[in-house]
């Protein structure tokens, strides 16, 4: 069997190039969009699978979670089981689209008006044609898929308000079943608790009720077991983090040291802490050329008096270019 694509198969709806829509009509005649994003690889990781979703819709389906999430088809479902598939983007749509096209999901709930529109505009027809024609795919009338946000918040409130609702079906205003029964058969399922127990399981609306509280089930229990399996991975990548900001405010700390030991020896000097500095330099020199002379006439002049002129002139040439300095400085401040 083959069911039409109502649009092209892929729709750019981000700049980015990262999301696509395809719009196809299942086998039960409904008109259905299938949103795929690729997320962007992180360095040093695994490609990401690619996420699918229903948009537009309140429905039930094995391979559909409660926020109509693809879950159910394996290449998709990790990173690893994503990059051993070796399959294209295309080939994993295509096979999307076929499954859901061929076991339809029970619709509860037609929640976008532009796909209410289009959902009006077709009738299946001949091998799922739409609305009696030969091709529907190139049609002027073919409606527009619903735009990113107003598919995320169908409900018109906030985008992250809509995760919190859980897509109860609607209480039916009447029951076909009980028109065709007379009043004893009426009268009998009241009487027998049991009978009327099941009588009620086997209505379509509580059938769906069951159905959507077992994919909600399902879908806690998966998504439970998801975070499950990367809790290794977190507490490592925590680990690491709080290995680095103690590295980093080491890191920072030193660099405060040296930086206020920077701002020290790149400061202007005080003029007047080198006059005082130089002037005590200047009679060290002074002192100790006094000493090579003193020293010198104790021992009654017996040394080398070349050594001796070499000595004594180069701690009191010292001693004047010290005070000359002084003087200069002085004379600026």
């Amino acid at each position: 069997l083959t069911y039409s694509l109502l649009q092209s198969l892929e729709t750019i709806i981000t700049p980015d190039d990262s999301t696509y829509d395809t719009i196809f009509q299942t086998r039960s005649g409904h008109a259905l969009i299938l949103r795929v994003h690729m997320p962007m690889q992180s360095s040093g990781s695994l490609p990401p699978p690619p996420g699918m979703s229903l948009v537009g819709i309140i429905a039930t389906h094995p391979w559909i979670d409660t926020k109509m999430r693809v879950i159910g088809y394996d290449p998709i479902k990790s990173g690893q089981s994503w990059a051993s598939s070796n399959l294209l983007l295309g080939n994993v749509v295509d096979s999307v689209v076929k499954h859901i096209q061929l076991n339809p999901p029970e619709v509860i709930e037609i929640t976008d008006d532009s796909l209410q529109r289009l959902q009006a505009s077709i009738s299946p027809g001949p091998g799922g044609r739409v609305g009696g024609q030969q091709n529907q795919h190139n049609s002027s009338q073919t409606q527009a898929p619903p735009d990113y946000h107003s598919a995320l918040n169908t409900s018109g409130g906030a985008p992250e308000e809509e995760d919190h609702n859980i897509p109860i079906p609607p209480v039916p205003s009447s029951f076909p079943e009980l028109e065709t029964m007379s009043q004893s058969e009426m009268q009998e399922l009241l009487d027998n608790e049991e009978k009327f127990q099941s009588f009620v399981a086997e209505l379509p609306a509580v059938t769906t009720l069951n159905d959507l509280k077992s994919s909600i089930f399902k879908g806690n229990v998966e998504t439970a077991e998801a975070n499950l399996k990367h809790q290794e991975e977190l507490n490592e990548l925590h680990a690491e983090v709080q290995s680095l900001r103690k590295s980093l405010g080491e890191k920072v700390e030193k660099f405060r040291e040296l930086e206020a030991r920077q701002a020290e020896l790149t400061r202007p000097p005080d003029k007047r802490d080198i006059v005082k500095r130089l002037t005590k330099a200047k009679k060290d020199a002074y002192n100790e050329s006094e000493d090579i002379a003193s020293e010198w006439l104790d021992e009654g002049g017996e040394n080398d008096v070349d050594d001796f002129v070499r000595k004594f002139m180069e701690r009191r040439t010292i001693h004047h270019v010290r005070a000359a300095k002084i003087e200069r400085l002085t004379a600026t401040m």
